[in-house]
């Protein structure tokens, strides 16, 4: 049996009569309809599964069960918290995630990139990527022409230009993490004016300036990330690189930065922006039926793009005049 007098709980039955002040019991959380326990300053407890009668009996010493017992069978309290935790993991996933991913790509040391494109590399040649079935000659004017580009910021580009066949990814070009940019002959059939091969570069440079590749790596493997910068192990980063590689589809932000940085490379060469809106809209009319063709599908929205790129265009083609 248990009861209460005079500021004490009493637990009696056979071979039992304890008396023991209410200030020094300690009750249990509520959890759900399963027994409470009471326990005692010796180690020892009292469980009740009869829970009414045992809440009337705290009542009447007083009890008060704590502010988190009582707020767990507050139900509005409960769906507030549900909120709250599913407006956290949004908040984390479109906010805290980029900007974390954004300042590990860079400080993530040079040598790491390196690695992981080599493997990334590595991995997809002789399967995905087959050698550039192009002239030698074509081959050569076009890294030439890439590597005459002049940076917005002074300079020629860092990056490798790697040209390769791929019937599996048809006309594309993507970047590895190290910056290194890969041509697929697609593309470069697909594109019959070597300016807008440039501005499909131009844009790949933006990605590469930007560390994107190495941000939408890092975004697509959390957990591997962070066990990377704690302990220095790039294997889960290298198993996830050439899946996130040839399939990366860029947030709004990053795609809008790399065709910042693109359009401001193609002016500083002397060329407009335009160069890369003729490409989108050229490679969109051609392949309308296939939404998920090369690189449409792998740098959405194609036609919110294009509306920036001519923005950009008509703006440098105004300032261009009112400076004449």
């Amino acid at each position: 049996m248990l009861s209460a007098a005079n500021g004490e709980l009493i637990v009696q039955g056979p071979d039992v009569d304890l008396h023991v002040p209410i200030a020094a019991v300690q009750v249990d959380e509520r959890l759900g309809g399963a027994p409470r326990r009471l326990r005692f300053l010796d180690g020892s407890f009292c469980e009740v599964k009869e829970l009414p009668a045992l809440d009337a009996l705290l009542a009447s010493v007083n009890h008060r069960d704590s502010r988190l017992d009582r707020a767990q069978c507050n139900f509005a309290l409960v769906l507030a918290a549900c909120g709250a935790c599913i407006a956290l993991v949004v908040f984390a996933y479109q906010c805290a995630l980029p900007w974390a991913a954004a300042r590990a790509a860079r400080k993530l040391p040079a040598a790491v990139a390196r690695t992981l494109s080599t493997q990334t590399l590595k991995a997809l040649d002789g399967g995905i990527l087959l050698p550039s079935k192009l002239a030698a000659d074509r081959r050569r004017a076009l890294s030439a022409q890439f590597q005459g580009l002049r940076l917005p910021e002074g300079g020629t580009p860092n990056s490798a230009l790697l040209i390769r066949d791929s019937p599996a990814l048809g006309a594309n070009a993507f970047t590895l993490p190290d910056g290194t940019i890969v041509l697929l002959d697609g593309l470069v059939a697909s594109i019959d004016d070597d300016r807008q091969i440039m501005a499909v570069l131009a844009h790949e440079l933006g990605h590469a300036h930007g560390h994107h590749g190495v941000q939408l790596l890092l975004r697509s493997t959390a957990v591997g990330a962070f066990w990377t910068i704690m302990v220095g192990d790039v294997s889960q980063l290298l198993a996830a690189a050439p899946t996130v590689v040839v399939q990366a589809r860029y947030s709004r932000d990053l795609e809008r930065e790399a065709d910042d940085y693109g359009a401001a490379l193609l002016i500083a060469n002397g060329l407009s922006p335009q160069l890369l809106a003729d490409v989108l809209k050229k490679l969109a009319k051609a392949h309308s039926g296939s939404p998920n063709f090369g690189y449409l599908a792998s740098h959405p929205p194609t036609e919110e793009r294009i509306r920036h790129l001519q923005a950009l265009a008509a703006a440098h083609a105004g300032a261009s005049s009112g400076g004449q």
